[in-house]
C-alpha cells in the first residue's frame, strides 16, 4: 500500500473592498491623488496576484461627493467624466472591480448602527470621532459579504482609523 501524500491546502482567495481613500487616488481626484502611482501599482500587483476587488456603495457616494466638490470647473468636469466612465465600466463588468449588489435592508441598517465587526456602535464611533457612517457602512457591507464567501475579505484603505478594522 503506497503512502498518500497530504494534499496541499488550496490558497484562500482574497477579496478587497475599495475604500474611498483608495478610489479617489485611482480616479485621480485633484488634491486627493498624492499617492496615485503607488495605488495604481498596488492595484496592478493585487489583480495580478488574484485579489478580487469589490466597489461598495458608500465608496461610490463618497467619491462622487469629493468629485463634485473640486473647485476648478474644468478639473471637476474632467474628473466627473472619469468617475462616470468608471461607473459605466463597473456596470458593464469591464472594471477591475465588481459592484457588491445587495440591498440596504433592515438587517443592513441594524449592522450599520451596531458598527459591524468593530464591536462599537455608530453612536460610540461618533462620540469618539472614529469611523463615520460611510466607513461603517463599508465595514458592515464587507461583513455581510464575508459571511457569504470562503475568502479572506479585507478593506483596502489609506486611512489610519479605518485600517484598524480592515480584515475579518
Amino acid at each position: 500500500m503506497s503512502e498518500q501524500k497530504p494534499r496541499s491546502a488550496l490558497p484562500v482567495p482574497v477579496v478587497d473592498f475599495l475604500d474611498t481613500s483608495v478610489f479617489v487616488e485611482l480616479l485621480d481626484v485633484p488634491y486627493m491623488n498624492d499617492h496615485r502611482d503607488e495605488m495604481v501599482a498596488e492595484l496592478i500587483r493585487g489583480t495580478r496576484d488574484g485579489v478580487r476587488l469589490v466597489l461598495p456603495t458608500a465608496t461610490i457616494i463618497e467619491t462622487g461627493n469629493h468629485v463634485f466638490q473640486v473647485k476648478d470647473g474644468t478639473a471637476r468636469r474632467s474628473c466627473a467624466a472619469r468617475f462616470a466612465e468608471q461607473l459605466r465600466r463597473t456596470a458593464a463588468g469591464e472594471a477591475p472591480w465588481v459592484l457588491h449588489e445587495r440591498t440596504w435592508d433592515g438587517a443592513f441598517l441594524r449592522a450599520l448602527c451596531d458598527g459591524g465587526s468593530t464591536a462599537m456602535g455608530l453612536t460610540e464611533h461618533a462620540a469618539r470621532r472614529q469611523l463615520g457612517a460611510g466607513d461603517l457602512s463599508i465595514v458592515a457591507e464587507r461583513d455581510l459579504f464575508a459571511r457569504k464567501v470562503r475568502a479572506r475579505v479585507r478593506i483596502w484603505t489609506r486611512e489610519a482609523a479605518m485600517a484598524t478594522w480592515t480584515e475579518v
